[in-house]
């Protein structure tokens, strides 16, 4: 399938043996990649323009391909695809950089900095569904209060933060070693977003020491406000979210859940940890909760 859709559509002569499950292939002496687009289609034409916009910046990202059709987005029987191609120079490098975002309408659409509202919306759904769902997750059933609680207190959190000067800059929906250059992957947002994504996924996933973490944080550079931005981000357990949603929608082991439940208690933990390390730095106020659990 991915050969015809290479073929007509990007006029490129690739056998299908010399395509990967995921989409990886050569051509050229380049490397590329067709990616199935899952995000919203009217956040394409953005996405294609700040892509341009780094890549004439010297700014390190991998580069979108438009089709024969001069489309972004290549649609074949109801699925969307995107054509990349991958930078060797860079592509096994996974540094996270700060690059704060152009000033720019075209790129509106992409801004992810009202966390309330949106991690409001996605309770509202959340609790939607489980209405619905009649117990047929019981792992979920067990657990999904909890995270709504954590949830809840990150956006109660960040409602008291006076957030008109801070900076956005080019983010990443999900910060993964695979995804650091993926242009599908950007979003404009605080810079702690990146940073607490990152530590999340590397905490759940591989095996990140609350000493590794907290030895991180100690290097980096911060502003005041992004630190209370970062406690913010690590309180809200996207982790947990994007899996539920992987498991309803995609049909996801449930199971994989304990990954996540099973080191509730080590995160609360990092919570604490992390709050320490800020309150050596600034004045903050921590979660009543999990202070007096860890005092």
């Amino acid at each position: 399938m991915m050969k015809n859709i290479l073929n007509y559509y990007y006029q490129m002569i690739v056998e299908e043996n010399m395509i990967n499950e995921l989409g990886y292939f050569s051509y050229n002496n380049h490397l590329f990649c067709l990616y199935e687009f899952r995000r919203n289609v009217n956040e394409i034409d953005a996405l294609y323009f700040l892509n341009k916009l780094m890549l004439s910046n010297s700014i390190k990202i991998n580069k979108i391909v438009n089709n024969v059709f001069h489309n972004t987005i290549t649609n074949h029987n109801g699925i969307n695809y995107v054509l990349m191609m991958i930078n060797y120079e860079y592509r096994v490098k996974a540094n996270i950089k700060y690059i704060k975002t152009f000033l720019n309408k075209e790129l509106d659409i992409l801004k992810r900095n009202n966390w309330s509202k949106l991690w409001g919306i996605k309770i509202d759904y959340i609790e939607y569904q489980l209405i619905h769902l009649e117990n047929s997750y019981p792992i979920i059933n067990a657990s999904v209060n909890y995270y709504i609680g954590l949830a809840e207190n990150a956006i109660s959190y960040f409602n008291m933060l006076d957030l008109s000067n801070v900076s956005l800059y080019i983010c990443h929906r999900r910060i993964r070693k695979d995804n650091i250059y993926n242009p599908l992957e950007l979003v404009i947002d605080y810079k702690s977003r990146d940073i607490a994504e990152y530590i999340k996924y590397n905490f759940f996933y591989n095996n990140m020491t609350i000493y590794d973490i907290k030895s991180y944080l100690s290097s980096l550079y911060l502003e005041n406000i992004d630190y209370l931005l970062l406690y913010v981000r690590m309180l809200y357990p996207s982790y947990y979210f994007d899996l539920y949603e992987e498991i309803i929608n995609d049909n996801k082991s449930e199971l994989e859940l304990t990954k996540i439940t099973n080191l509730a208690n080590s995160y609360e933990e990092l919570l604490y940890e992390i709050y320490r390390l800020i309150k050596g730095k600034m004045n903050i106020v921590g979660i009543d909760w999990i202070n007096k659990k860890y005092l």
